[in-house]
């Protein structure tokens, strides 16, 4: 849960056990997508990659309140947790662009413009 978003469910959470100063070792979020890439001209592409990046950060990045009971052993702090690394990860195969620099592109300006989220493809 977030203030801004309301409360929300990544898709995974992962949370490392073992504690690091009173917090658990490690906290990623994934987000999965299964976006039909493939008909997108370059600029339309960067714009929705850039677009769901922003998304993945703003509802699954930075401070998180983890409210499921069963996770709660895992946390100390009331369930706020901070998220180390943030991966947005899109199916693959014919959802993507056939030209692979166009896709190589738009992620290298994705993450230019959208610090803390890891684009990925399956």
């Amino acid at each position: 849960m977030k203030p801004d978003t309301g409360l929300r469910f990544a898709d995974v959470l992962v949370i490392e056990e073992g504690e690091l100063a009173g917090r658990p070792r490690r906290v990623e979020t994934l987000s999965f997508k299964s976006r039909d890439l493939s008909g997108l001209k370059r600029g339309a592409l960067e714009a929705q990659i850039i677009e769901d990046a922003r998304e993945a950060l703003r509802k699954y990045g930075e401070t998180l309140n983890v409210r499921r009971a069963s996770l709660q052993r895992l946390l100390h702090e009331g369930g706020e947790v901070r998220v180390g690394r943030v991966r947005l990860l899109y199916e693959g195969g014919t959802l993507l662009p056939q030209d692979a620099k166009k896709l190589s592109d738009a992620v290298v300006e994705a993450k230019n413009q959208v610090q803390g989220v890891e684009v990925l493809f399956q």
